[in-house]
């Protein structure tokens, strides 16, 4: 088992600037380190209240070993159980979604009300505490319409100050009132580390994504392709003018303005960028064109597009007419699932899926076949941390980012400076 003790020195051979040792990739022991001292501790965004809009609907999240119920128990309340009967520990749902007038686990048919509390179990002694069995809860937050579950076994983590810079594009994307439109599952047998430092960088866009290429300005891709300060800052550099132009053009049609870009320091890693898209199309679709009506606030086409994550596991990139949730989902050492639940207004009618699906289903499936050949090869005998290009700054602070979540739970200082 990989205790603490034998944890330490693999951090420590951590190089700055190059990829994570083999173990921190493949090794079950380091999985459920990982769980234990960053994901757990998290607050993970894991569905649209859209999906549960009726009394008793509810789904289920999954992440390592954990089975998380989120239910609705009326118009104004959605709760989170842990899936486990408080009997002797069965699974209480085994669909990953339907609708429930009431939890009854199927072993021994304890029976539990939508705010966990145990309604009924049949033949237990006089002494029988039912206050005392109901189940567990799990840390949730509903904020513009998204669910956030936290899985600390404790006090969860502070959330409204620590995203409230997210709030005006939250609100002017019109996530609150938003419905899903459509989701798909990419199972990825490869370590959710590799899932998220692919999707950090596009210093590979070019050579595996050509459809996705071709929505957007080259300078773009290499400035700032997967996030704020991704590329090289001289491609930055010469990207600004026409950056700063759209930004001009969008603001007056009243998209809000600005950029978080937190580094390897702080708790989340969020950060909230907007760009443009190539200026011949309105929405990141195979022939430009929209596929549904303007989402939220706006009132025309800009021409934009906005990448917003509330960590490295969790992002939403939006156009104009339609937004796509991603979400990255440890499951084990080398499995992650890589779900899209696809966005559109409240309002929309007549969505063409198939179109607005494109641009990201072409682009993850590509990603799967990448991310896990990357994963195979890091197996091997011969892998040996490899260092980063000037086009993977933004997976440089991940790195360092994930190493610092380590140090600090293990008692020794942070180092990391990316």
């Amino acid at each position: 088992m990989l205790t603490t003790d034998k944890l330490i020195p693999i951090v420590d051979t951590a190089k700055a600037g190059y990829s994570l040792p083999q173990a921190l990739y493949c090794q079950e022991d380091a999985f459920s380190q990982d769980m234990a001292r960053v994901i757990k501790q998290k607050w993970l965004l894991v569905d649209h209240v859209s999906r549960i809009p009726k009394q008793g609907q509810y789904f289920l999240y999954e992440v390592g070993q954990e089975s998380i119920i989120v239910i609705r128990e009326n118009a104004d309340t959605v709760n989170a159980f842990y899936n486990v009967c408080r009997h002797r520990g069965s699974l209480l749902c085994l669909e990953q979604e339907g609708a429930r007038a009431a939890l009854t686990c199927p072993y021994h048919a304890w029976s539990y009300n939508l705010d966990g509390s145990l309604k009924n179990a049949r033949f237990m002694p006089e002494d029988f505490d039912f206050s005392a069995n109901a189940l567990n809860p799990c840390h949730l937050k509903i904020w513009h319409g998204l669910i956030f579950l936290n899985l600390s076994d404790g006090d969860a983590p502070e959330f409204d100050q620590e995203f409230a810079a997210l709030a005006p594009w939250l609100e002017f994307h019109g996530f609150g009132t938003a419905k899903v439109a459509h989701r798909a599952a990419y199972p990825t047998h490869a370590n959710w580390k590799l899932v998220v430092e692919n999707f950090l960088e596009c210093y590979h866009c070019v050579t595996a994504h050509p459809e996705f290429c071709s929505r957007h300005d080259r300078d773009a891709l290499v400035a700032c392709g997967a996030g704020p300060n991704s590329g090289p800052v001289d491609a930055a550099v010469r990207f600004a003018p026409v950056l700063d132009a759209w930004e001009t053009r969008a603001a007056a049609l009243g998209r809000p303005m600005g950029c978080v870009d937190d580094d390897a320091h702080s708790a989340n890693m969020k950060f909230y960028m907007q760009r443009p898209h190539r200026e011949d199309i309105l929405s990141e679709t195979e022939d430009g064109q929209p596929v549904a009506c303007l989402m939220g606030n706006r009132q025309e086409f800009d021409h934009g597009r906005m990448h917003l994550s509330f960590g490295p596991l969790n992002h939403i990139i939006a156009c104009n007419d339609f937004a796509a949730l991603i979400r990255f989902t440890p499951k084990q050492a080398t499995f992650t699932e890589v779900d899209i639940i696809w966005l559109v207004d409240g309002k929309a009618e007549n969505v063409d899926v198939e179109r607005m699906i494109w641009i990201w289903d072409v682009t993850t499936r590509q990603d799967k076949t990448i991310v896990e050949n990357n994963q195979r090869g890091i197996a091997s005998s011969r892998y040996q941390p490899g260092r980063y290009s000037d086009q993977e700054r933004k997976v440089i602070t991940f790195t360092n980012w994930y190493l610092n979540q380590l140090r600090a739970t293990l008692n020794f200082p942070a180092e990391a400076t990316g």
